[in-house]
């Protein structure tokens, strides 16, 4: 064939998949039909004939390729461009107010001329997309904030989402942030024609349906997604708003809230809230709250983050619905550290969408407080709309039976003691605690531990009370013998209504040894982090890794030496050294050297490049999350900051820096590009 030719017909498949482009925007995005499903189909024939005849120059944006392909065997772990930040939460006018003044400090003018993007709080599942000149080439899950979930399959089938973005004025690389939600009458349809399995909300309904492993079985849901922010960007958009972004987002082809306003101070971020709040129920997707964003960008870098959420905005959330139930029972629940929690069996009441039948007491004093029994008609609500819990008594039941602490763990028997100045009472029983025990073994699998996959709460559990693990290094003598033929549920014959024992196939003991085999090198921060001492976080436990080197070295720190490191308090310091001194928890740690595993830190020779040094990062990062640059600095012997001060010793500098580039230039402090730094790590 002619390059004539060819060119035609490239050039017919191009206006073929924009008009449908077009039409699908024009159906999904702003709900006004351009022409009847009728002409769509012909429309959309035309696209699978030309494809059909030359496969060869089919394309990833076109509309064709939103379902298709084989089921996945696992989602893949990707990292963001840039960081995707979690947003703190006011309740409360007083809390929203004493939030303004805090912007009032750091802008240095009155919240009452400060706009805001107010935009309705979505109850779904937050996206990152990338966009390669204007394609979709990657959707990923928020996840931690760096690292998520590819699932790039699923969300392609989302027909509110452009495969292919419209104009011309985008940059190469490009991250869109938004929310994939379910609406109420979607909801509503997916749980009334699944026998199998029944969502307890919309929420859980979207995110059970973006994670299937079946890109078909997502595109059977109707999901759907509202765009709100721009992450990573290639180029400048020459954009000074957040209204402006969304504006940007709407040329591009996304999908955005039509309720967003543009608001101002203290003032009209009530009347929005109060206005959004009387309309609730009547909105057709699930909100559970406001979220302000301060407008102009510039005053957004002014700002900055804290933590893992920007300064610039704030989310107002609504009040969680209460419901009235009884106190049927109470039970206490052991946790990993031994601590003892009361949790109250409730009769069982629907509040906010969700079947709620437990409800935490939180400690002895809180029950004595609230004057609480057993027997107690109650009013209870999801706190953040999440954890349940008791807010107070409606009615003294008759006869009601007072809760009382037990003196002994109803785990293992042990005492339990009281701790001395704390509201809390732990079982002294230790690992010895089956409840303990299983807690430990699930936090030692974790993602942020080993990462050992596979391994959940359930089998655990059985494997702990069938006595076939009894610690964490029991998890490598593991073997088919072992775990063949272990009952891991029970189930009903439909036919003739008796139970029967569901047990491990050969395909998952398979997978589970092949998971922990997997995980036989493992950093020396995530090993110490795994072993679950108590006040050691992750933080804590590069810290440790890094002054230590080996684990070794670690159990034979004292004290002294140990509460000299930076962060670390006298509690965690005795909690250290109390557990390397412990003969049961250092012949369990050999065990699992014995088995193979090997603990990985930074190589002999390496790790004091920036021995003492400390560095502050600002702006976008090329090719790499600010978390991962955060852990090479660590491992090479540097410290971490948020601010700048004399004692920096250099900034490093990404796109689109923020007000930390003028005060290092002010207090002469080496400014160093990324892409350079880089080089100095050799990465």
């Amino acid at each position: 064939m002619s390059s004539k030719n060819i060119n035609k017909i490239k050039k017919d498949l191009e206006n073929v998949k924009n008009k449908i482009n077009l039409l699908n925007h024009h159906y999904y995005v702003l709900d006004s039909p351009l022409v009847s499903d009728h002409e769509y189909d012909i429309e959309f024939q035309k696209l699978i004939n030309l494809e059909e005849s030359y496969p060869n120059l089919v394309s990833n944006d076109s509309p064709s390729q939103r379902i298709g392909g084989q089921p996945l065997s696992k989602f893949e772990s990707v990292n963001h461009k840039e960081k995707m930040f979690s947003l703190n939460n006011v309740f409360e006018i007083k809390d929203l107010k004493l939030y303004m003044e805090r912007l009032e400090k750091n802008l240095l003018i009155s919240s009452r001329n400060i706009k805001f993007s107010a935009e309705p709080k979505l109850d779904g599942l937050a996206i990152n997309l990338l966009y390669e000149r204007g394609v979709l080439v990657l959707a990923a899950t928020r996840g931690d904030g760096t690292t998520g979930e590819n699932v790039t399959k699923n969300v392609k089938t989302i027909k509110s989402i452009p495969l292919k973005l419209m104009g011309n004025d985008f940059p190469n690389v490009l991250e869109i942030r938004g929310e994939i939600f379910m609406s109420k009458n979607g909801f509503d349809k997916i749980n009334s024609s699944n026998s199998d399995k029944i969502f307890a909300n919309a929420r859980n309904a979207a995110a059970g349906s973006l994670r299937q492993l079946d890109p078909n079985i997502a595109a059977s849901r109707p999901l759907d997604a509202f765009l709100y922010s721009i992450g990573y960007s290639s180029g400048n958009l020459n954009i000074s708003s957040q209204s402006g972004s969304l504006l940007k987002l709407s040329k591009w082809g996304f999908k955005i809230c039509e309720l967003n306003k543009i608001v101002s101070g203290l003032g009209g971020c009530k009347e929005f809230y109060k206005k959004i709040y009387s309309m609730r129920d009547k909105i057709p997707y699930e909100i559970d709250g406001i979220v302000y964003k301060v407008d102009n960008l510039q005053h957004q870098k002014d700002l900055g983050f804290v933590s893992r959420a920007p300064r610039w905005a704030i989310a107002h959330k609504f009040p969680a619905e209460q419901k009235i139930t009884t106190i049927d029972k109470v039970r206490f629940q052991v946790g990993r550290t031994g601590v003892v929690t009361p949790v109250a069996s409730l009769k069982p009441v629907e509040v906010g969408g969700v079947i709620v039948s437990n409800a935490t007491l939180h400690n002895m004093d809180e029950i004595n407080k609230k004057d609480l029994h057993i027997g107690d008609t109650v009013t209870i609500r999801r706190a953040g709309d999440v954890i349940p819990e008791i807010v107070s008594i409606v009615n003294k039941g008759v006869g009601r039976k007072k809760i009382i602490m037990p003196k002994k763990c109803p785990e293992c028997g042990s005492v339990i003691e009281r701790v001395k100045d704390m509201a809390f009472s732990k079982c002294t029983g230790g690992l010895n605690c089956s409840a303990q025990k299983k807690a430990a073994i699930i936090h030692f699998v974790s993602k942020k531990a080993m990462d050992i996959q596979g391994i959940g709460e359930k089998l655990i559990s059985r494997l702990v009370d069938e006595k076939i693990i009894n610690n964490t290094s029991d998890l490598y003598k593991l073997n088919n013998k072992k775990l063949k033929n272990l009952t891991i549920n029970t189930a009903v014959r439909e036919d003739s209504g008796k139970e029967y024992d569901i047990t491990l196939g050969d395909k998952s003991i398979k997978n589970i040894l092949k998971s922990i085999s997997g995980r036989m090198e493992i950093k020396l921060s995530n090993f110490i982090y795994s072993l679950g001492i108590n006040e050691v976080g992750e933080v804590t436990a590069r810290s440790l890794a890094k002054k230590y080197q080996s684990i070794e070295d670690l159990s034979k720190a004292n004290y002294n030496d140990i509460i000299e490191l930076r962060d670390i308090g006298p509690v965690a310091a005795l909690n250290i050294y109390n557990y390397f001194h412990n003969k049961e928890n250092l012949k369990n740690i050999n065990n699992m050297l014995n088995s193979g595993l090997q603990l990985i830190n930074n190589k002999k020779g390496e790790g004091n490049l920036f021995s003492n040094e400390t560095y502050v990062i600002t702006g976008k990062l090329n090719n790499m999350s600010r978390q991962n640059l955060e852990e090479h600095i660590i491992e090479n012997g540097g410290n971490i900051s948020n601010s700048v001060s004399k004692k920096t010793s250099a900034l490093i500098v990404g796109l689109d820096p923020g007000s930390k580039l003028e005060k290092a230039k002010k207090l002469g402090v080496k400014i160093i590009n990324d892409k350079d730094f880089y080089k100095i790590l050799k990465i």
